[in-house]
């Protein structure tokens, strides 16, 4: 398992729970509490450990964590951005979703992120399969795009339907979304 997401595990647990909790969980999932590095290759079973010692300290389910870890990651400034380049509305970037795996193989080399199809069911109406061993990307990905449907500013219901997620788009102006811009002010006047 890549670094990248072991890390954003302890991320999300030091920004929304603290670092005692990451002390707990660390202690019992037998990582090192003074952190993890990003650009490492841990066995599988350390996002395991790390996973179920998370889900027992918050006492909520795997997939009540793994929705909330996606619902947090477009938060982070760096991944709302780079995301916010597969479209300029989330209709576009729904359908962008194709292309995660590749991208993020660009981004960070050996960071394997499932393999996503995307389909069209209906207007605004998709279905997502997600290529993945683990039905733990699952969740992620729901709170993913729940996440990036408030950074649109889009009502979207998500939800598994037969092994997939539906998303449905509701209203696409629901709320203002997030100011993104490709072009920065690079002086001060």
């Amino acid at each position: 398992m890549h670094g990248f997401i072991i890390r954003g595990i302890e991320l999300f647990l030091r920004t929304r729970h603290g670092d005692e909790v990451w002390a707990k969980v660390s202690s019992a999932a037998g990582i090192d509490r003074r952190g993890t590095m990003l650009m490492r290759i841990y066995p599988d079973e350390v996002a395991t450990r790390l996973l179920d010692a998370t889900s027992t300290e918050l006492r909520i389910s795997r997939d009540e964590l793994l929705e909330d870890i996606g619902g947090w990651i477009p938060r982070l400034d760096s991944v709302r951005h780079i995301m916010r380049f597969s479209g300029s509305s989330f209709e576009d970037f729904v359908l962008s979703l194709d292309d995660l795996h590749d991208r993020g193989r660009v981004v960070l080399p050996g960071l394997e992120l499932p393999r996503i199809a995307t389909q069209v069911t209906a207007p605004r109406q998709y279905l997502l399969r997600i290529a993945a061993d683990e039905a733990d990307w699952y969740p992620v990905m729901a709170g993913f795009l729940r996440g990036m449907a408030d950074e649109y500013g889009v009502l979207a219901i998500v939800e598994t339907h037969e092994g997939c997620l539906q998303v449905s788009i509701a209203d696409d102006a629901f709320a203002e979304g997030s100011s993104f811009s490709l072009i920065q002010k690079l002086w001060v006047s």
